[in-house]
């Protein structure tokens, strides 16, 4: 069901990317009108998959990382339920009444409260990001300081996300990033996902700025792999690396794995704008993804929205001139840190934790 409405989703933004104009701006209004009747409709629709959870002890935990699984475990009686909040847009969807909601940012805590959430029933928790990319911070920040003041080329990170769209703006910033290439100052590491239209897209961008040569890796040995390699401190065989393949969950978690090794992340500010990492934020696919840039560019480990080719070229500039702005990047992610905003998954599994060994009248956690 979820890779049903991911593939209609994924449509509706190629759509939009593509066709721009009303088109766009339609799609843009769809994304943000997630009201209550939106989320009835989720819930009857949870309510179907009740089979899938019948037979787990209700006592059992239940952290959600989507709307559906919370709603099913609260349908089907579970006691201690946690759903991982997405976005930073508050909408009813993606809430989980019932449930503990934890999310990502003060603005959607803000409004989730004035929408009408119980606050004993919401927590700002932090950013869901994964362990091995929170635990490294401050080695894999070190790294990219020393390559920005070495002026060594910048390893840019172009994934297309689980959407596969932007397929013209991303093919138009390789383009503008050709003399870059060729010039030995940019890097390049193209995710396309599972998506072949995407992978045809680069090769053909790519052909565009006369690069017939470049690596591929179609593997998650592969992808371990060339992480490895770069983190060693070796550079990679070829200026481009293009990185395709068949299955979802590969496609996804390449993502994860290279954020380590790359200086800058090019994504639309989807999930990946929480990111750990250096990021240039460009052009949204929905309406409700320009608050997750703004939270990164408010946290200052990443731009605004970048909506133009010219306004990403601009940030490459900015880099060509000096180390300045990614050492700055990278101080704020690691301050970021310190301060525990890329703490939402450990605090979610802390919370989940203490609500299976104590009564829910009493919560230190909840109390913090």
């Amino acid at each position: 069901l979820i890779i049903d409405m991911d593939k209609l989703y994924s449509k509706g933004s190629r759509m939009a990317t593509e066709l721009g104009g009303p088109v766009e701006k339609l799609w843009g209004m769809i994304t943000k009108n997630g009201d209550e009747n939106s989320l009835r409709v989720f819930y009857q629709m949870a309510e179907h998959l009740r089979p899938l959870m019948q037979a787990i002890p209700r006592s059992t935990p239940i952290i959600a990382t989507h709307c559906f699984v919370g709603m099913l475990a609260v349908s089907l009686g579970f006691k201690h339920v946690i759903n991982l909040v997405i976005d930073n847009y508050a909408q009813w969807f993606i809430v989980v009444p019932g449930a503990y909601n934890l999310v990502q940012g003060p603005s959607n805590y803000h409004n989730l409260l004035r929408m009408g959430v119980p606050a004993d029933r919401l927590v700002l928790a932090g950013h869901w990001i994964p362990k091995d990319l929170v635990d490294n911070i401050e080695f894999d920040c070190e790294l990219r300081k020393q390559r920005a003041r070495a002026r060594q080329p910048r390893r840019i990170l172009i994934p297309v996300g689980g959407a596969g769209a932007q397929k013209t703006f991303v093919s138009q910033f390789i383009q503008a990033l050709g003399s870059h290439v060729a010039e030995g100052k940019v890097q390049l590491m193209l995710n396309a996902g599972d998506h072949e239209h995407m992978r045809v897209a680069f090769a053909e961008a790519l052909a565009a700025i006369g690069v017939s040569d470049y690596a591929v890796v179609d593997s998650m040995e592969g992808v371990h792999e060339y992480a490895e390699r770069l983190r060693s401190g070796v550079e990679p065989t070829h200026a481009v690396t293009l990185f395709a393949f068949k299955q979802y969950f590969p496609a996804v978690a390449t993502t994860d794995v290279l954020s380590r090794v790359a200086d800058v992340l090019a994504c639309k500010p989807s999930e990946l704008a929480f990111y750990p990492v250096p990021k240039l934020m460009i052009r949204r696919v929905g309406d409700h993804e320009a608050y997750s840039a703004l939270r990164a560019s408010e946290l200052g480990d990443g731009t605004l929205e970048l909506r133009e080719v010219e306004d990403a070229m601009a940030y490459i500039a900015q880099m060509d001139a000096g180390p300045d702005l990614l050492l700055t990047m990278n101080k704020c992610i690691v301050s970021n840190k310190k301060s525990g905003f890329y703490d939402g998954c450990k605090n979610a599994v802390a919370l989940a934790t203490e609500l299976a060994a104590s009564s829910e009248k009493s919560l230190p956690f909840l109390a913090n």
